[in-house]
């Protein structure tokens, strides 16, 4: 898997012979702390996530001021990346005013903050890329071997790394060690998508056994069934790209026998979806999220415009915990304290913290900039590498929305999902060797 040695051209003010090395600790500490952390194998205890940890504040606050240099020394190309993604900072910032309504003042103020220090450490990654191709392989390998890092826990740590529903590897639950397992097969796939002719790929693809054995293992059919899809669309444009116009006409014809067939099995249910959806998954309750869904749904609508404070609806302590407000016989009134931290639809969650106004910004915000990244691969001209990065963050992003029907990490600080899902964002605005079609209508 070696990098493609060119760097493209990419001026920068008051460039400095320390910026590479900078960027390189950032990114290396950003990915660390993100995919690992200062403590894995943790057992995430309720306790623990209220108060926070030392070593985290330490890591957060270390790279936020590395951050800070690194920005201040790219100024232009700083400016460039706020002003193309002022609908994401701005939501950052309205995370952090919450603090004037919320619920638990002093929690949002500190959850806020780390909010706004990891948004500013993806920026500072992002706006000192110089080589989009080295910045592709460096994430690659390294989720590589963060997943032999969870394999080898279930050998030397089987007690700790496996739970009684599926590998969790070094995180709290294994729908996290999914989401890591999804993020390695779209990076690797996409990697491979854009070597040059005579690139050897064969360790890209040896690579990608043990990300699909880690993902199949933790069972978590959300991360699971996601990655397929966004596999199905990699390869989908993979495809167009060789093959052209023929190759998509002949996907809209499937296209249409797809919406046709579609049709008439809810025509065959008398168009109940809840009946057709039952006959291809088996279980319409998602594993028992249908109820909690609905107990977060009404406490999001009591509080329907601006929630009740970012980070001040879970974790909030045993005396506010929101379970204790659960109907009496419903499964949610005798879990576990701790046990359920979040709604389980990123929706829901992030109306609960910010309203549902937000929320939709939040959407589209994610929305438009992976429409623009799948534009920049499919029309854009420049180097296939670059392009394929383009179109891996894309649908990087895109599979970042359909992970939040039954997970929750939209916008939500120091998830795992939360923090590429920005890093994207920036990558895609910042980076400039490739252009659209047309280098007159960039976009704002």
């Amino acid at each position: 898997m070696q990098a493609a040695g060119y760097a493209p051209p990419m001026p920068s003010s008051g460039a400095a012979a320390w910026l590479a090395p900078a960027h390189k600790l950032l990114l290396g500490a950003f990915l660390f702390q993100t995919f690992i952390g200062t403590h894995p194998l943790a057992d995430g205890a309720a306790a623990s996530r209220v108060d926070g940890n030392i070593a985290d504040r330490f890591v957060v606050l270390s790279m936020t001021a590395l951050a800070l240099i690194i920005l201040v020394a790219k100024w232009r190309e700083t400016l460039v990346c706020a002003r193309r993604n002022i609908g994401a900072l701005a939501l950052v910032g309205f995370c952090l005013a919450s603090i004037l309504w919320s619920a638990h003042p002093d929690l949002t103020l500190r959850r806020g903050l780390l909010f706004v220090f990891l948004t500013t450490i993806a920026m500072g990654v992002a706006v000192s890329i110089t080589d989009l191709r080295r910045f592709h392989t460096f994430v690659f390998v390294f989720l590589s071997v963060v997943i032999l890092l969870n394999l080898a826990s279930v050998v030397v740590a089987p007690s700790i790394a496996i739970s009684s529903i599926g590998v969790k590897g070094l995180y709290t639950q294994k729908n996290v060690a999914g989401i890591v397992g999804l993020m390695t097969l779209l990076v690797g796939a996409t990697w491979i998508a854009g070597a040059e002719r005579g690139q050897r790929t064969w360790l890209a693809w040896l690579a990608l056994v043990p990300a699909v054995l880690f993902l199949v293992i933790t069972r978590s059919k959300t991360s699971i069934n996601v990655a397929a899809i966004g596999l199905a669309l990699i390869a989908l444009f993979a495809l167009a790209e060789r093959y052209g116009e023929r190759f998509i006409l002949f996907m809209g014809v499937l296209f249409f026998l797809f919406a046709s067939v579609t049709l008439v099995a809810l025509a065959v249910v008398d168009f109940d979806p809840n009946a057709l959806l039952a006959s291809i998954v088996g279980d319409t309750t998602f594993t028992g999220r249908e109820e909690l869904w609905a107990f977060v749904r009404r406490a999001a609508e009591k509080r329907p415009w601006l929630g009740y404070g970012y980070g001040a609806y879970w974790d909030v302590g045993v005396a506010n915990d929101p379970l204790l407000r659960a109907e009496a016989g419903s499964w949610l009134a005798s879990v576990e304290f701790g046990t359920i931290n979040q709604a389980h639809h990123g929706y829901l969650e992030l109306w609960l913290h910010i309203g549902w106004p937000a929320t939709a910004l939040a959407t589209l915000v994610i929305l438009k900039s992976a429409l623009f990244g799948g534009a920049r691969a499919v029309l854009g001209v420049g180097r296939r590498s670059a392009r394929a990065l383009y179109g891996g963050l894309a649908v990087l992003l895109l599979m970042h929305l359909m992970h939040n029907f039954t997970e929750a990490t939209l916008f939500m600080r120091g998830s795992i999902f939360s923090n590429i899902a920005m890093l994207a964002m920036f990558v895609l605005s910042s980076a400039r060797d490739v252009s659209p079609i047309s280098s007159h209508h960039r976009p704002a």
